[in-house]
């Protein structure tokens, strides 16, 4: 059985693949929905101190939220704090 497609068919097709993943790409990443303060690690869980630990430190952390909060540990933090979720940004120093 033969199947034919006529180059419009085909044009159009190749379009609208075109399109689609365009606008995949192009989506921004769905954001995680916030937690609320209860939800959070407690300090003692996340083994939180005031001090930083060698370079660690909050405020270049992926979880800081300036200026005293934390996106998965219990507020308040202090930016030259650390804990052991610690995980430095990009180009962090």
């Amino acid at each position: 059985m033969e199947s034919s497609v006529s180059r419009r068919g085909m044009l159009e097709l190749t379009l609208v693949t075109t399109a689609s993943v365009a606008e995949a790409l192009a989506s921004p990443a769905r954001a995680q929905p916030e937690l609320s303060e209860a939800q959070k690690i407690t300090h003692a869980d996340a083994k939180y101190q005031s001090k930083q630990n060698g370079q660690q430190r909050c405020e270049i952390c992926l979880q800081f939220e300036p200026p005293d909060h934390c996106k998965i540990v219990q507020s308040p933090i202090t930016p030259h704090g650390w804990c052991q979720y610690f995980a430095a940004r990009e180009n962090a120093h």
